[in-house]
């Protein structure tokens, strides 16, 4: 996997996620499985550094919201960079010093959905730095946010927020990840209730 399909990879999640209404995870109900008992393909190694600035990392995620206009950002923080997909468009905002958003827009130009910005999920491990990673088979739809953070340990990282409509009101569901140094990683979907509603993970040695 190369590093642009590496930190494109949320984009591709969110973008089949606003078009089919739910993520491609492996695991949709119940606890996770993998689908196959085969090898999976190992991960390149980590060229990127590890995060250590958690106030850095969100400074600019942070400052922008569900229902923003498209306008008043581009006024904000410049012209992005235009990624046209088969799934729709996505703008992607990368700062000088390297941090930034990518953002989805409803066709009223308000703000439908973000995505922080990094280069390589893995580089979250540091700040993260669940303890229980191994733990995730375990999980399944009867749980929480709370009782997820319990499970895996560590600190979550929000990767995401998602407005189910373009209501002045919406539900907003947002995507979690907890990661560790040692490069595994695992991404929850949660509805605006808190309630998980679907997972996927990535492993240091395998990706599923």
């Amino acid at each position: 996997m190369t590093k642009r399909l590496i930190k494109l990879a949320a984009l591709a999640l969110l973008a089949a996620f606003l078009l089919t209404g739910c993520l491609d995870y492996s695991a949709m109900m119940g606890s996770v499985e993998t689908e196959s008992d085969e090898p999976k393909a190992t991960q390149p190694p980590l060229t990127d550094p590890m995060y250590t600035d958690r106030e850095a990392l969100y400074q600019y995620y942070k400052q922008v919201k569900i229902g923003d206009l498209k306008s008043d950002i581009i006024a904000k923080y410049g012209e992005p960079l235009v990624e046209e997909t088969e799934n729709g468009e996505t703008l992607t905002w990368k700062m000088d010093d390297g941090y930034g958003f990518a953002a989805v827009f409803f066709e009223s130009g308000r703000l439908r959905a973000k995505v922080l910005y990094y280069d390589d999920l893995r580089q979250l491990g540091l700040l993260s730095s669940a303890t229980n990673i191994d733990q995730f088979s375990t999980l399944n739809k009867n749980y929480t946010y709370e009782m997820v953070c319990g499970v895996l340990g560590g600190r979550s990282m929000e990767l995401a927020q998602i407005a189910q409509d373009s209501s002045a009101d919406p539900e907003i569901n947002r995507v979690y990840v907890w990661a560790n140094e040692k490069g595994d990683c695992v991404q929850v979907l949660f509805k605006d209730n808190e309630q998980l509603e679907s997972i996927t993970y990535s492993l240091a040695d395998g990706e599923q």
